[in-house]
């Protein structure tokens, strides 16, 4: 694989941090570290529409019978897979959304029926994807064997080698947090779901280079109030992130990094599963970030927002618009409303990588895991 050069971004933030006080939002940066994966997320992006704009897959997938769909994965794999599981849905398509883990132990029986699998994974290596890849392989003697499409960050692995379609992302070294290689997946889903409704449009690819453009103008300038978002966080004892629809990606994902990466208790929500219970547990040593995401159900999610101000929480609403009282992260609107998680993610991964220096914790440097999981 050919070495990236480093984004000119990264130069340019070391200088500017050699003169500001030490309570940044983004530290010194080391090469090959979380920060400079962050930062790549934009370039990792445009690279991904140059690659598959013009690419034929597109037709081959559409081509693939689609009577079941199973979107499967683990970790942040599995996250990246919510937008295109509503998507699907909302299509008229019948996808299910299953852990691998599920799938292979529980749901095994699933895969005797006609259906299309898609399965991502970082390293395509993972032990619970190794067992689908057997499953699958046993099954090919059959005619209505599944077909397999994989999502993984290289060309070659266990996974790729045995599909029958493989998208590879090309996002490159990654440390043991997910950053540009979900970023890219998340893109690449978007695609695919899009290929199995109708044809990919050359809007969609415009779309991918537009979303890559707002996350370089978040990073080139982040607003002052990333500064209070992480002040109203940083002695919490627990972080809840809330979110609907497409967003619980985010809402999942952006708890996986907190745990991860700063070792923080943390839990994505959907919406209204939070007021089934979990609301409850409000008080002021807790920390909540609430998806103020565009679409349908924003206004659920001020409401709910209004009430933690009212419930004594720490609140940061990330999104379109805040409520009186939280700490507002405004993003810009985008035309694609699928892609949003993908500018959604940026400001948490940038949160903590701050949290996770206010504790002394390098993050992604695991100490249980590393980046691949090899046992059950």
């Amino acid at each position: 694989m050919e070495t990236r050069k480093k984004p000119a971004l990264l130069l340019l933030l070391k200088e500017r941090l050699q003169l500001e006080s030490p309570l940044t939002l983004i530290p010194p940066l080391n090469v090959m570290s979380y920060r400079s994966d962050v930062l790549e997320q934009p370039q990792v992006l445009r690279a991904l529409v140059q690659t598959y704009q013009q690419d034929s897959v597109w037709s081959l997938l559409a081509a693939y019978s689609q009577d079941l769909i199973i979107l499967t994965g683990m970790g942040a794999s599995y996250n990246a897979l919510y937008p295109a599981w509503v998507y699907l849905n909302q299509q008229g398509k019948t996808a299910l959304h299953l852990e691998t883990s599920t799938l292979i132990h529980y749901l095994p029986a699933v895969l005797d029926t006609p259906c299309l699998i898609v399965a991502v994974s970082q390293s395509g290596e993972s032990i619970e994807i190794q067992r689908l890849v057997e499953q699958v392989t046993t099954r090919r003697r059959h005619l209505k064997s599944p077909v397999l499409i994989s999502v993984t960050n290289s060309a070659h692995n266990t996974l790729a080698d045995h599909s029958d379609l493989a998208l590879p992302t090309h996002a490159g070294p990654e440390v043991g947090i997910a950053t540009k290689t979900y970023t890219s997946s998340l893109l690449v889903l978007d695609w695919i779901a899009k290929a199995l409704v109708e044809k990919v449009q050359p809007q969609d690819f415009e779309q991918g280079n537009a979303i890559a453009t707002c996350m370089q103008t978040f990073l080139d300038h982040c607003p002052t109030e990333m500064a209070d978002a992480f002040k109203a966080l940083k002695s919490s004892i627990y972080v809840g992130i809330i979110g609907r629809g497409p967003a619980l990606a985010t809402a999942k994902n952006g708890a996986l990094i907190l745990k991860e990466g700063v070792r923080l208790p943390a839990e994505g929500y959907s919406g209204g599963q939070f007021r089934h219970g979990p609301r409850e547990m409000v008080s002021a040593n807790i920390g909540l970030v609430v998806l103020t995401t565009p679409g349908s159900t924003l206004d659920l999610h001020l409401r709910l927002a209004s009430d933690i101000v009212e419930y004594g929480g720490q609140l940061v609403c990330l999104g379109q618009s805040g409520v009186p009282g939280s700490v507002t992260l405004s993003l810009p609107a985008v035309e694609a409303a699928s892609l949003y998680p993908i500018l959604e993610i940026l400001p948490i991964q940038l949160l903590a990588a701050q949290l996770a220096d206010s504790k002394g914790i390098t993050p992604g440097k695991f100490r249980w895991s590393g980046k691949v999981v090899h046992q059950e």
